[in-house]
């Protein structure tokens, strides 16, 4: 799995990722929830994400979540009103892009999956069955992200 990232927005960015590990046309779609991808059988699956000061695209062979938030101070009381106790002894940054990278793994949205899911002691739950994927966590440019695939990936990142 390659981590193609830069630390200001490009005007084609995630073209020039995706021309880098696909010979194949670059015909972006997307799916009735709005998650790109090319239709091409042969070609690679990838997730985008951005948050302040970074954007990233996990590009590989097979499905892939990726998320990135910024380590900043921000009032997340409303959230934590929401989460488990569990959930509250988490670090919320890993918390929160376990969540959304699981969610994008899916093809799925926040606003259809986001109560269903519990994230504590590194296990992510859905609708209180654990999920066989796995959650990698990195921190990067003051960002955490984290890579959702089935298995464990080697991961490479590559600055564009």
């Amino acid at each position: 799995m390659k981590i193609y990232y830069t630390r200001t927005p490009a005007e084609g960015f995630l073209r020039e990722a995706l021309a880098r590990e696909y010979d194949g046309p670059i015909r972006l779609l997307r799916t009735n929830r709005g998650k790109p991808y090319l239709p091409e059988a042969d070609a690679p699956k990838f997730s985008l994400t951005h948050t302040d000061g970074l954007l990233a695209v996990a590009i590989g062979p097979r499905e892939v979540g990726l998320d990135a938030e910024k380590r900043a101070p921000r009032n997340v009381q409303a959230v934590l009103a929401r989460l488990t106790p569990a959930e509250r002894r988490e670090d919320f940054f890993a918390l929160w892009t376990a969540k959304e990278s699981f969610i994008k793994y899916c093809g799925n949205t926040l606003a259809v999956m986001y109560r269903r899911l519990v994230y504590a002691d590194g296990v992510l739950l859905l609708d209180g069955i654990p999920q066989a994927v796995s959650l990698q966590h990195f921190e990067l440019a003051g960002c955490t992200l984290c890579l959702c695939t089935a298995a464990p990936e080697e991961t490479n990142f590559l600055e564009l």
